[in-house]
Order: C-alpha cells, then structure tokens, then sequence
C-alpha cells in the first residue's frame, strides 16, 4: 500500500484537486484547479503521466466520460490517505479534528 508521504508533492495536490473540483474532475478540470496554485502553468504530460501513477497505486480510479475524456475519483485508499494529511495537519496546528462525513466527535 502507498502512504501519502510515499507520494510526491505534485501527486498529494493531485489527490486534493481530485476532491477538490466539484464537477467532473476530468484532466482540464484538474489541470485548471492545478494552474491556480501553481506558479507556472501544469504541462498536459507531468498531469496525465502522474495521473496515471496514482492510479496504478490504486488512490484514484478512471472512468470514461466520453469518447475523449476520462474523469478522476478518490478510491477508498487515496479518501484514507487524504483524510490522513487533513487530521495530521490539524493536529500540527492544534486545530479540531476534522470530522468524516458530517459524524460526531
């Protein structure tokens, strides 16, 4: 199994943008989300060609759209590494827990 700190710094902003973009998270969607926080602009090459390893280490799943695009989605294990960094993160900053899916702390 692939841990997130296995993972580079692109490949965690990946899996984030993923869960990020609300609509359809397909490359360009990804990309878009991506060139926003970026300094410089996300070649299509670097995005697929780790869009790709992500999915061969089972965090993401593909999923053709049409004909032309394939959409991104969270498997069980890139959620699990994704919450992971959030509660870790949370507790760095001595903040609440995050809490999953809307349950009680």
């Amino acid at each position: 199994m692939t841990t997130y700190h296995e993972l580079t710094g692109f490949q965690r902003d990946l899996l984030e943008a993923i869960a990020a973009v609300d609509d359809d998270p397909y490359g360009l969607a990804l990309k878009d989300y991506l060139d926003e926080r970026y300094a410089e602009p996300i070649n299509h090459s670097r995005l697929y060609q780790n869009l790709d390893q992500l999915t061969d280490k089972g965090l993401i799943n593909r999923d053709e759209l049409d004909a032309r695009t394939n959409v991104y989605t969270l498997t069980d294990a890139g959620r699990h590494e994704l919450k992971h960094q959030a509660e870790t993160l949370a507790n760095l900053c001595e903040l609440p827990r995050p809490v999953a899916d809307g349950g009680a702390q």
